[in-house]
């Protein structure tokens, strides 16, 4: 009695649409068989029909999910994997950095707005003073006290302030608001003044003014 054992190999290109047919051909066919990739692993025929229904469906438009792609592919690497946590982590500390400078930038505006405004507020405090300073309520007339060119020097004198820094010109005082500090400085200039304003090293704001009173100088 003989018996024979006959084997057949087949190379079969799944980009070819006639060896795409061929191959479902033989899964459905009786008898044993096995199939294995260009790399000599093992192919299932579970995952030879998922490959060869991806090439009946590559008209469809249709997201395959991990599952899929990890049959189809074999699974996500550790590199694909790696690289995908480090774009979703960029992403959200781009977003955190995003929304922790939105809400700094705020803060530093509102601060700045808090700044401007008692700034403001002073230099019309300080105008005031100017413009009262020699006013007689009583006639309304103004009369000043010294002569031509030092009624900036007079006012000044008059405010009797303590010199924060008495190693620079005019007079220096701080304003405090909140934590912050600003120098203003209030320095005679003829027959009238001028205010400047320093916040962080630097000079903010600065006006000049004249006095109402130079007017009645004789």
């Amino acid at each position: 009695m003989t018996s024979s054992i006959s084997i057949t190999f087949q190379f079969v290109d799944l980009n070819k649409s006639s060896d795409r047919d061929w191959a479902k051909e033989k899964i459905s066919a009786t008898g044993e068989k096995s199939f294995h990739q260009i790399n000599g692993e093992r192919l299932s025929t579970h995952d030879l029909l998922n490959a060869l229904n991806a090439f009946d469906n590559e008209n469809e438009s249709s997201d395959l999910s991990i599952d899929q792609l990890e049959q189809i592919t074999g699974g996500v690497g550790l590199p694909e994997a790696l690289v995908s946590s480090t774009i979703l982590m960029a992403m959200v500390a781009g977003a955190s950095g995003m929304f922790v400078n939105s809400v700094g930038a705020v803060g530093d505006s509102q601060s700045q707005d808090l700044i401007n405004t008692t700034i403001h507020s002073n230099i019309e405090s300080v105008r005031h003073q100017l413009t009262n300073h020699n006013y007689n309520e009583a006639t309304g007339m103004y009369n000043p006290q010294v002569e031509s060119g030092a009624i900036g020097e007079d006012f000044v004198q008059s405010l009797n302030l303590i010199d924060a820094n008495p190693e620079r010109s005019g007079i220096q005082t701080n304003l405090q608001i909140g934590n912050e500090n600003i120098i203003r400085t209030i320095e005679a200039d003829g027959n009238g003044i001028t205010v400047t304003y320093r916040h962080g090293g630097n000079d903010v704001q600065s006006t000049s003014m004249v006095a109402p009173a130079s007017g009645w100088l004789s």
